[in-house]
């Protein structure tokens, strides 16, 4: 489903649903807790919620924090959009409507939610209703929303999901492509269009329609379920990430970097210009005077760091979120009193620091590649300056050192940092005051010492100022001698010593005023030192544009260099991309292909390499077979087959080079996988149940252009039921699609399907077995089928006890001298009967099958579903008995 594939590719951390008797069902709960993370966190809103009141002293602080009710409907979608206004996390459009308006006063939204608002996108807008109340209570909806980052997500579309399309899905899905074309780095170069063969060389028997899909593509689509089964971002055993695809060809140097292509990775290219111009990139970097100017630009990508998220939080820290709505305290940090101040402080100036020191980094790169000449316009677009018509900004050295110049980063980490002057004005008149007052000091003492004050060279010599720090209290007391003579207004505040050594300490009426309007400018002076911080951050948070496309350059230089280094590997070659006319069969064909995870075999040998091909010309003299038929042994390698084939295929369509002698594909639209046993427990799904669900959303998706994986389908009932899907599906792959299939299988009889059909080819993989050494595995791919499955071999392997092994073979020698036939009340006639019950109850199966997967069951509750399904099973003849 797309919920599975938008699960498998983000793994959510926290998930937001609602409750309620109109909530989330059962199932989708279910599913929820099936397919996230281990670790991921479920939250239930119900539809009325409590706000929590707030405890801060100040009423408008208390104001901005609360909501104007204190029940709130988390999942109302007008609720949500008048506290948008409320809040003013982003800015009004130039003329200022009543915040009730809805859509009126957003044009400076962003833009996917103005799209959602006035598409009417209502599930979407409940949705972000839903986040903004928790992100609300949580504290941190200013600094994160204020960022403005809302972004479109489109998962690959079911096959059922075309009723669903609408204006707004419409708009949404251009605004993803166009995001997606900056991801994948086609926004660099100008479009070229993909080559277009024009109706006249489409063929009768292909539809034009379909010409016109597959010319719309531009992505390879990876669901869920085929994300999970070719371990593509982690592995199935525990989860993790080591030993998944992403986990082979990750070798970034930057957190920002290893993100994009995780990215890429997800959603590999379709059209074969935007392949080959990723693949000129990645083998230009690989090899020549480019690849040393790389190697030198890997140690400066590890500086940068995470840049991306550092960025954020120095948005954060600049104050960002106060908004139009709200006041200059919008964050939490803000009102609060933090007893750990100096902690705090460092931590904000080792990210600011980290943050410059990292973009510091980036702006050298373009020098490493000045004098190298590149051939790819792509790479030239992403390592020069904007100056050359560039990525990289071609003025940020000298943006980043006015920063170096005006933020002592050693002073501000000990809490010592102050503005630098024409920073901020209210600092600096703060300051000049504090001057003014204390020339005004200095004065007020001459004047005394040389003409109030008795003997003068007593009072010039020993009067002294005392307390003057900043937070000291009684400041500016004056010091004298007791044998001093003063006027009556000077009056003793303390004293210390005795006799003719005693010393006065005075104040005076022209002091105190002078030192009241002292300690005034101090605290401005202190206030906007403290904001001073934020304003550097302000500044830098200003700039934004300039950092992120620095930050987007050097993740692209990241993640082609990281293909670059699984390039220059022993052992991995470039693909070649195919063209696919209209009237030319889809093909893939891999010499001594290799699968990426595996270096060894489970005996610990090495890795033994095959051949494949598959559908049309591809460098050869004919079309080959669509589908291939692999029989042989249990752990003879036929998965790993299957996978490896599917992995090739992808790596080829991100731009990687690949695990072969040599490679040559049409590019793949999407790739269907039915592997491995495992039911869904939490949704009440059984393992055959999960293997049919999975082999039906290929049948009803696929297309031609597609690449369907099958292993062992049959599994899990009777064997003349079994053998009937088995057969029945290929069948439909074979007539109906007409896809590259992969077809791994333990029913002897489907390889007689090679007679009947020219796009089918038997294969197997070979083992060789005897009475001293057992069974050997010897991994190759060899033509024709093999018609032994070595079960009961395997079963001493597994250490089987050596009795149940001898009845094994006395049991499979009895039905392998069984008659079927003879089931049959006609004895003359009983092949065909057992044929014709067989073909009548597998195309049962199959309409039973379609008619279930169209059934709202998430909709529905038990009763209902019982009402539903009973009638079908008794239909179909699948029911109990009376």
């Amino acid at each position: 489903s797309r919920m599975q594939t938008l699960l498998a590719s983000f793994g959510p951390s926290e998930v937001l649903y609602e409750g309620g008797a109109n909530g989330a069902s059962r199932t989708l709960i279910s599913l929820l807790k099936s397919s996230c993370p281990h670790n991921t966190t479920f939250k239930s809103l119900q539809p009325v919620e409590m706000f929590p009141k707030s405890f801060a002293i100040d009423l408008n602080d208390r104001r901005m924090v609360e909501r104007v009710k204190s029940g709130v409907h988390p999942w109302d979608s007008d609720e949500a959009l008048k506290e948008l206004h409320r809040k003013g996390y982003y800015p009004r459009s130039s003329r200022k409507n009543e915040p009730s308006s809805g859509a009126e006063g957003i044009s400076r939204w962003p833009e996917i939610l103005r799209s959602c608002i006035q598409g009417g996108a209502t599930l979407a807008l409940q949705s972000f209703g839903a986040a903004l109340y928790y992100l609300q209570i949580s504290l941190v909806d200013a600094e994160i929303l204020s960022m403005g980052i809302v972004k479109p997500y489109c998962p690959p579309n079911n096959v059922d999901s075309g009723n669903d399309k609408s204006a707004a899905t419409d708009h949404l899905q251009d605004m993803y492509s166009k995001e997606s074309h900056q991801i994948d780095g086609r926004s660099l170069v100008e479009a070229e269009k993909p080559v277009n063969f024009g109706p006249s060389m489409v063929p009768a028997s292909l539809d034009s329609s379909v010409y016109e899909a597959e010319s719309n593509i531009d992505h390879m689509a990876l669901d869920g379920r085929t994300l999970t089964n070719l371990e593509i971002l982690n592995n199935i055993t525990s989860g993790g990430y080591q030993g998944s695809l992403l986990s082979k060809i990750d070798v970034t140097q930057s957190p920002h970097g290893s993100r994009l292509l995780r990215a890429w990775l997800l959603r590999p290219l379709f059209r074969k210009v935007d392949i080959d111009r990723r693949g000129d990139v990645v083998e230009e970097l690989a090899g020549g005077a480019v690849a040393v100017a790389m190697a030198e630009a890997r140690p400066l990508l590890k500086k940068i760091g995470d840049i991306e998220r550092l960025l954020s939080r120095v948005h954060s820290m600049s104050g960002g979120g106060c908004g139009e709505g709200g006041n200059g305290d919008s964050h939490p940090n803000d009102r609060a009193v933090l007893y750990e101040m100096d902690k705090y402080t460092k931590r904000k100036v080792g990210d600011f620091s980290k943050l410059l020191n990292g973009l510091r980094a980036a702006a050298e790169i373009p020098d490493l590649f000045a004098n190298a000449e590149i051939q790819s316009p792509m790479l030239e677009k992403i390592v020069r300056t904007t100056d050359e018509n560039g990525c990289f900004p071609a003025e940020m050295k000298e943006r980043l050192d006015w920063f170096y110049d005006n933020f002592d980063l050693k002073k501000a980490a000990r809490g010592e940092f102050e503005p630098s002057r024409g920073m901020d004005d209210d600092y600096d008149a703060a300051c000049n005051e504090i001057e003014d007052i204390q020339r005004e000091l200095q004065n007020y003492k001459d004047e005394m010492c040389s003409s109030v004050l008795q003997p003068r060279n007593t009072a010039r010599s020993s009067w002294k100022y005392i307390n003057l720090k900043e937070d000291s209290k009684d400041k500016y007391l004056i010091e004298l001698p007791i044998s001093v003579q003063v006027p009556d207004d000077f009056y003793v505040k303390a004293k210390r010593g005795k006799g003719a050594n005693q010393v006065n300490k005075y104040r005076t009426p022209a002091v105190e005023q002078l030192v009241q309007e002292l300690e005034r400018a101090i605290d401005v002076k202190n206030e906007r030192k403290a904001a001073g911080m934020k304003l550097v951050f302000a500044k830098f948070d200003s700039m934004r544009s300039v950092w992120m496309a620095a930050t987007h350059a050097s993740a692209m230089l990241d993640a082609l260099g990281s293909l670059a280094q699984i390039a220059s590997q022993p052992g991995f070659c470039r693909p070649q991309i195919m063209d696919c006319p209209p009237s030319a069969k889809p093909g893939i064909k891999v010499i001594q292909g290799r699968h990426p995870c595996v270096d060894v075999t489970h005996s610990g040998g090495d890795f033994i390499p095959n051949d494949l091909a598959l559908g049309g010309k591809v460098e050869s003299d004919g079309d080959e077979s669509s589908v291939l038929l692999l029989s042989g042994p249990n752990m003879g390698g036929k998965s790993t087959l299957l996978r490896q084939t599917c992995l090739i295929t992808i790596l080829a369509q991100v731009g990687s080079f690949v695990p072969a002698e040599s490679c040559s594909l049409t590019p793949v639209d999407r790739i269907f996988t039915r592997l491995g046993a495992s039911d869904r427990i939490l949704c009440g799904q059984s393992t055959f149940f999960v293997e049919l669900a999975e082999t039906a959303a290929a049948v009803r998706g696929a297309t031609r252009r597609s690449l369907v994986i099958m292993d062992e389908l049959g599994r899990g009932t009777s064997t003349f039921d079994g053998y009937g899907l088995a057969k029945a599906i290929s069948e439909h792959i074979v007539q109906k699609i007409g896809c590259m299939t992969v077809f791994a299988t333990h029913f002897h009889e489907l390889t007689a399907l090679e007679e009947q059909e020219a796009s089918v080819t038997n294969c197997h993989v070979t083992a060789h077995g005897d009475k001293q050494n057992g069974l050997t595995f010897l991994y190759e791919v060899r033509p024709g089928p093999c018609l032994e499955s070595f079960g009961i071999q395997v079963a001493e392997m597994a250490d089987m006890p050596a009795s149940i092994i001898a009845n094994a073979k006395r049991k499979a020698k009895q039905l392998e001298n069984f008659d079927y036939r003879k089931r049959s009340k006609d004895a003359d006639q009983g092949d065909n009967v057992v044929n014709h019950e067989a073909s009548e109850r597998t195309a049962a199966a199959m309409e039973f099958l379609c008619k279930f997967k169209q059934l709202p069951l998430n909709k529905m509750d038990e009763e209902d579903r019982k009402k539903s399904i009973m009638p079908l099973l008794h239909q179909y003849g699948f029911g109990p008995k009376a």
